[in-house]
């Protein structure tokens, strides 16, 4: 993407920041991420911090729902792996630029 971390804010009133990542998992379709921090965006701004956030959803539908693409991609070598189906320690790692989406589901406290 093209665009700055800043100016994906820009324009949002009220919603949410999921920074990092804890954990996911896909099943079919469905998809679950459960970020490693998260915050209020309030008027273009992040706010102060939420607790455990997770979305959810159809994966084919809220990557229909992305808005814009940061021009900060960041990928993340970790010493762990994959356990699905006895296949640990498969090695993984993972990494995304900062995603504007709309219409997402976030769950949390």
């Amino acid at each position: 993407g093209d665009i700055f971390f800043k100016d994906l804010l820009s324009g949002i009133k009220k919603g949410i920041y999921a920074k990092d990542c804890y954990g996911g998992m896909t099943t079919f379709e469905m998809f679950t991420f459960s970020a490693g921090e998260g915050y209020m965006i309030r008027d273009g701004e992040i706010a102060e911090p939420v607790k455990d956030v997770v979305l959810s959803g159809n994966l084919f539908t809220t990557l229909l729902n992305i808005e814009g693409v940061g021009n900060d991609l960041k990928m993340i070598e970790t010493g762990g792996g994959c356990g699905k189906a006895e296949q640990n320690p498969l090695p993984v790692s993972f990494g995304s630029p900062h995603l504007r989406i709309k219409k997402v589901v976030v769950g949390g406290r």
